[in-house]
This record gives structure tokens, sequence and C-alpha cells, in this order.
């Protein structure tokens, strides 16, 4: 790789995700409901409602489970270091707190479930994913990250303290290969914010991830591309800026085995 090479950042958005159950994860769905609808007594402090009515990992199974993911991605050097702070490292009183962690997304309407790109103008396409979770390994991690919005907060310590539990999660993770993931990365003209417009220019790639909050750099094969991509083939790199970020997903830095660049790049 060389820095002729095509470089994107790519922003994962948790709400977003679809999701396929495995037989466990079917099986616990009626305490899922029931801890949805207890949790939402009034009067009920929500110290007390985390401790009675979060999943744990015997109910959420991550075995064979299949999340379907994606979100925008960028033109390289738009996401900046200070968007993808580690939240282990953070004060959760810091007022910036959500900002520092945001990794590229924003809030839309303060609702920290539903999040948008946060540069548009700068956003060249979108992504989408299959992950496929081995063992019951992350079953903590995804529990944690359901939790997030199984069990309401009333205020914005709540939802950071429901984040951190999550990134504690995720951190126990760290340097381990959690799933398997298939990928189509979709390039488009200036009207990129439309997911449904058709792409000519993709690549697709496959890969072991490695988990963990910030840093790890693993490989993945190229399976191949269409339009301006097609024939391409190889290994490519991706960087971890951020996991989770709070929209409960992650931010990567991508470089792919080409130095070609799709129509619409601002540089």
């Amino acid at each position: 790789m060389n820095n002729k090479n095509l470089i994107i950042e790519s922003v994962s958005n948790g709400p977003l995700f679809g999701q396929t159950f495995n037989v466990e994860m079917l099986n616990s769905l009626p305490s899922i409901k029931r801890k949805f609808i207890l949790s939402r007594i009034p009067f009920i402090p929500y110290s007390l409602k985390s401790k009675l009515f979060s999943l744990s990992k015997k109910e959420i199974n991550s075995n064979g489970l299949i999340l379907h993911g994606g979100g925008p991605i960028y033109s390289n050097g738009t996401i900046s270091e200070n968007e993808c702070r580690n939240p282990l490292e953070l004060d959760p009183k810091d007022p910036n707190f959500i900002e520092k962690t945001s990794g590229g997304l924003k809030l839309v309407d303060n609702d920290p479930m539903v999040q948008t790109a946060k540069y548009p103008e700068r956003v060249i396409g979108n992504f989408t994913a299959m992950n496929r979770f081995f063992t019951d390994i992350s079953s903590e991690f995804i529990a944690s990250s359901i939790n997030r919005k199984l069990i309401p907060t009333s205020s914005k310590d709540q939802i950071i303290q429901a984040y951190i539990k999550s990134a504690e999660e995720c951190e126990k993770l760290n340097d381990k290969i959690i799933l398997e993931q298939t990928a189509t990365f979709s390039f488009r003209s200036q009207n990129c914010a439309d997911v449904n417009e058709p792409a000519k220019d993709t690549i697709t790639g496959i890969m072991l991830f490695v988990w963990g909050i910030k840093g790890q750099v693993f490989n993945g094969t190229v399976v191949g591309g269409t339009g301006k991509f097609s024939g391409i083939s190889g290994e490519f790199t991706r960087e971890r800026l951020l996991a989770p970020n709070f929209s409960g997903a992650e931010t990567f830095r991508i470089t792919f085995p080409t130095s070609l660049k799709p129509d619409y790049y601002p540089q």
C-alpha cells in the first residue's frame, strides 16, 4: 500500500442495524419483550432498572448471530482524531463527551439512537455489510448494546453511562476475532446521500474482524468490483478509529489496492 491508494473513512450507523436471530435469540424474545415493558414502569430509578431489566449473556447467545450493518463513507481526511476519542479515557462529565465519541456521525434532534452523516458534503457513497459472529464470546457486548435501546434513559448522564458500559464490554474483546464480515462499498455521484440511488462503481471485500476500541489494523481480501473497479483484487487494510462510536457501531479508515478514485472524491 502507498499514499496513492484509494483511502476512505467508513462509519457504521448502529441504530440502522437489521438483525437475523439465531435459535437462542428467538427463545429469548419473550424475556426481551417482558423486560422492555417492565423497564418503562414510571418512578423506578434508572440505576435499579439497569440492574433488574438488563439483558445477560445467557439471554443473548451470539453464536451464529448475523447482523446487517452499514453507513456513510467519506473521502480520506474527513474525520478528525478529536471525534474518535476512547470513551474510557474521557471524563463522563465532559460537556463535549458525545462530540468527542461521535466518530463522524451527528445526533438528530438530540436523540442518541438517531444519527446521520456529520459531513454530508463529503459523503462519497455508503457501505452495506453482513456480519456473522463466532461462538458466544461477544454475547456480553451484544447484550450491552441492546440494553442501550431496551432500558429507557431520562438524562444525558444516563445515556453516557449506558454507552460507557458497552465500551467496557468492547474492551474485554481487545485483539480477539469475533466475526466475519462481507461488505460492499458503493460509490456514487454527488447525490451520495441517497442510499437507494443506483451505483455502478463498487468494491466488495471479506475479512475476519479483530475487535477492540481503537487502533487495531487488520487485512481483508478484495473479492471484486464493478464499474471502474472491475477486476480489482488483492488485500485491503482496515484501521479502527473508534468502536463503539456513540451510535453503537464503528468508525474505520480503509485502504484499497488501487489508485483509482470515485468520480466524486472531495479532497
